[in-house]
């Protein structure tokens, strides 16, 4: 019998892998740790996606993926605009 040798990502389920890098972006944006993004960290994480987006842009897309607007966006939702972007 042959041995195939496998990663842990053979493992894994379909979608994994994207789970795991959007929780690892949402951890590294998380400067607090508090398992949310406050507008601040939001706006630091986008400005080093795209240094030309200003900060009003920035609360427009906050805003939008806060989507029951407690004035912080979590992991769900985070992962949500990562699944529609």
């Amino acid at each position: 019998m042959t041995h195939k040798d496998r990663t842990t990502l053979d493992y894994l389920k379909p979608g994994a892998e994207e789970r795991i890098r959007s929780r690892a972006d949402f951890d590294f944006n998380d400067r607090d740790r508090d398992h949310q993004l406050t507008p601040e960290e939001f706006i630091r994480f986008m400005a080093d996606l795209d240094p030309e987006m200003s900060k009003e842009e920035c609360l427009i897309g906050f805003h939008e993926i806060d989507t029951n607007e407690d004035g912080v966006i979590t992991l769900d939702e985070f992962r949500a605009w990562l699944d529609g972007a």
